[in-house]
């Protein structure tokens, strides 16, 4: 299966992105995916897992003043991305712009 891995510095952000090409997800799934414990039935027998993981991923995201989010189309892949600044608050103010 290809996977494509992409980083950049997008404004003083850090920019990182994972992309498959297997069988994707709808949008009802979609908005829902970061909530703790949740499964997507269709492929909870196939694909192991507590439904915690991309919870998790959020909070550490969040915590670092981040996003973090997907893209997907049913059939044809999903995408998975966070940014986060490459400085605090303070520390912005202090460097120069990228």
């Amino acid at each position: 299966e290809e996977i494509h891995i992409n980083s950049e510095i997008r404004d003083n952000q850090l920019y990182f992105s994972v992309k498959d090409f297997g069988i994707g997800m709808s949008e009802e799934h979609q908005q829902k995916i970061f909530e703790k414990f949740y499964r997507i039935e269709e492929t909870s027998e196939r694909f192991q897992g507590l439904g915690i993981g991309l919870y998790i991923c959020q909070e550490i995201i969040d915590r670092h003043k981040g996003k973090i989010g997907a893209h997907s189309v049913l059939g044809e892949g999903s995408e998975f991305y966070f940014q986060i600044p490459l400085y605090s608050e303070k520390e912005e103010k202090k460097q120069p712009q990228l």
